[in-house]
């Protein structure tokens, strides 16, 4: 985050490239893996509140930055990597990428910004793909507002060395459109119209638009389709953390209307929240550390979350500085933010 600062203040540079060479550059996975080694080390909470504000800073700044920012996501976007991706001027995805918001499987929520993006999306799809982190590709992510356009991978170095040769400005308003020109003759015009996902809204808004958590539960528990995405992606959710599904829903519930500011300060509480409890720190390890793919809930079942544990989570950190609200202060006005 320091050195994006610096960048936006440096006349030198007009357009930040976010890209990589490994095909899991945009997964989060190792990121979690880390945390919860640094916990151990040196006390849960103060990492936790280090490593979010860092992170949710990041997350924000990219979203609100005046220069063009251009996500290259190519291969594995999962979860804090879509937190990355999400808030770039233009954002690429390519025939072999993979996406999803996989936390319910570790006992976490879609963070990231996520309560703002997945109530983004057509009405039903967010809530399916954070209750049951199911994957999709580029022309789904096109089609659901989570990518801007997408270009062949073997185009990628020719697209990079191309950006040096436009005529950029100082101005960044301008720059942001000088980019966008540049990149939509080489996106595919019908990725959208491409997009599985789509054509499965019908049935996924069938198993998702409901009064409550437990009619979701109850419909994905009872269907007998034969289509084997969903079918994974039901798998998903069964043997996901149900604290995790029920907090889920009220976090989409509950976020529509917020801003995106207001989202990340949210979703900082939520997480430390999260890591004081343990659903987190098994499904880590069952996931992730052992990979013995059995995590023991706590609770095991959808019906014994309480009320008042869901509610926990969403309460905010007294007694402890707000280390994100702290960083926005200081931060400024950039550009407005989403409403």
């Amino acid at each position: 985050a320091d050195k994006v600062l610096e960048w936006r203040d440096q006349k030198s540079i007009v357009c930040i490239i976010l890209h990589a060479d490994s095909e899991k550059a945009f997964s989060a996975g190792g990121d979690v893996k880390s945390l919860l080694a640094a916990f151990k080390r040196n006390g849960a909470m103060r990492v936790a509140r280090e490593y979010f504000t860092m992170e949710y800073f990041l997350d924000y700044l990219i979203h609100v930055y005046p220069k063009p920012i251009l996500c290259w996501a190519d291969g594995i976007a999962m979860g804090g990597g879509i937190g990355i991706m999400n808030g770039a001027s233009y954002r690429v995805v390519t025939e072999r990428s993979i996406l999803a918001m996989p936390e319910i499987t570790i006992g976490l929520y879609p963070d990231v910004g996520a309560t703002y993006f997945l109530n983004r999306m057509p009405p039903g799809i967010g809530l399916f793909l954070g209750l049951t982190g199911a994957r999709f590709n580029g022309g789904d992510a096109v089609a659901i507002g989570i990518a801007d356009g997408l270009i062949p991978s073997q185009e990628k170095r020719q697209i990079l060395t191309g950006l040096a040769r436009l005529s950029w400005t100082t101005d960044a308003q301008n720059n942001q459109r000088t980019l966008r020109d540049y990149l939509k003759p080489a996106a595919d015009p019908d990725a959208s119209l491409k997009s599985d996902l789509l054509k499965r809204l019908s049935e996924i808004q069938s198993l998702t638009i409901k009064a409550t958590v437990e009619e979701i539960d109850r419909a994905f528990r009872t269907w007998s389709g034969v289509d084997d995405w969903i079918k994974n992606a039901v798998q998903g959710y069964i043997v996901g953390s149900p604290t995790s599904a029920k907090t889920i829903f009220e976090q989409l519930r509950r976020g529509k209307a917020l801003s995106l500011k207001e989202v990340f300060l949210r979703e900082w509480d939520m997480s430390l929240n999260f890591c004081a409890r343990s659903d987190f720190y098994e499904g880590v390890r069952a996931r992730l550390i052992d990979k013995d793919q059995s995590p023991r809930w706590n609770p095991p079942s959808l019906a014994e979350v309480t009320d008042d544990e869901v509610e926990r989570f969403f309460s905010q950190r007294h007694g402890q500085p707000h280390l994100l609200a702290d960083k926005f202060s200081c931060l400024g006005v950039i550009k407005q933010d989403h409403p």
